[in-house]
């Protein structure tokens, strides 16, 4: 028999026996990425505390940050994940790059980010909001990304940029929010054309709340307008990353969100709620507790995860990613590191199972 033959008899032999969640697995991506700001090394920590005591030169201060953000996006490459960012070393908080270069806002005081020991300045809104040139390609490390590679840009979602910001200029913060909203549209077309084919939005205020009570459907309607506008007419792939809340609040008006993917934090995360509806989009699964140093098992997360996408996927398994519940920056890079490790390593459990 032509060997040729003999394969294609085997491979349909083969197909008719797999289990259904197999043959859907091969129809789809099953990948692994960060998801935030990374930790700074101690180096570079040392460099930038000597800079702001005119220690060291600017230029100086530049290779520290250049020498960290190749090492970042190495470890990144040689954990195999699907989208690679810079590592975001130069933000000081996600708030800040958008606070310090929109028209109309002011850099204010330092507030608490979320219910951890993280700071960020509060953004204060004193006139319309606008913006002449693109504001996160000049802080990106845009010469390290490594062409062969799918570049990941991170960004601040609408609703989250709106609670955050002290507001003395618009009538509401839904009006802030739109107005944003209509900024990062501009922001991701600049990013897709430099090379960017992948888009987090970052929303912890959506599901971050004290009682964890169900979020009105009245303003999920206005958060999907926001992101409508965001997203419509775009190449690039988006998801929107929720993280220090449970994700089930917001459903099921998130799973009809115009994004490609829905970021879900599985270490605040109610399992059976979130369990009882049915996906039709890919998740990013936050696996990865970063808040704590402590490493998971990882054949014990692809249970967990498993369980979830048999759950969520009753017909046909979509995009799944395997990602940290948070930024990396609650920890020290050794520890970032090996997070990232376990990380893949569940990735690749999975795209074994499916």
């Amino acid at each position: 028999m032509i060997p040729l033959l003999k394969f294609l008899l085997w491979f349909a032999d083969n197909l008719v026996k797999a289990e259904p969640s197999k043959i859907h697995g091969w129809l789809n991506m099953i990948g692994c990425y960060a998801t935030g700001i990374f930790p700074r090394s101690k180096e570079l920590v040392e460099v930038t505390r000597l800079y702001e005591r005119g220690k060291i030169s600017n230029q100086r201060l530049e290779k520290g940050f250049d020498k960290a953000t190749v090492e970042i996006i190495d470890a990144q490459s040689s954990a195999n994940f699907s989208y690679v960012t810079d590592g975001m070393l130069k933000w000081q908080d996600l708030m800040r790059p958008f606070a310090a270069n929109i028209h109309g806002l002011k850099v204010g005081g330092l507030a608490r980010w979320f219910n951890n020991n993280l700071f960020y300045r509060k953004p204060i809104v004193i006139s319309e909001i606008e913006h002449e040139e693109s504001i996160i390609e000049h802080i990106i490390q845009l010469k390290f990304l490594p062409k062969a590679s799918s570049w990941k840009a991170i960004l601040l979602a609408p609703y989250t940029f709106a609670q955050l910001c002290e507001n003395h200029f618009y009538k509401n913060k839904s009006e802030l929010m739109f107005k944003y909203a209509g900024i990062l549209r501009d922001e991701i077309k600049r990013l897709v054309e430099v090379g960017f084919s992948y888009v987090q939005l970052s929303d912890p205020a959506l599901v971050c709340t004290l009682d964890n009570t169900k979020t009105s459907t009245g303003k999920l309607a206005s958060v999907k307008e926001a992101l409508r506008i965001i997203t419509e007419g775009t190449s690039v792939k988006t998801c929107l990353q929720t993280f220090f809340g449970d994700f089930s609040q917001i459903l099921p008006e998130a799973i009809d969100f115009p994004v490609d993917h829905l970021g879900i934090d599985l270490c605040e995360t109610n399992f059976e709620i979130l369990k009882e509806y049915s996906f039709e989009k890919g998740v990013a699964l936050g696996l990865v507790n970063c808040c704590n140093s402590l490493l998971e098992d990882p054949s014990k997360q692809l249970i967990i995860a498993k369980e979830i996408l048999e759950a969520i996927y009753p017909s046909k398994i979509c995009d799944v990613f395997v990602c940290p519940n948070c930024d990396l920056e609650f920890l020290p890079l050794d520890k970032a590191v090996e997070k990232m490790r376990v990380t893949a390593t569940v990735a690749s459990l999975l795209k074994e199972e499916f």
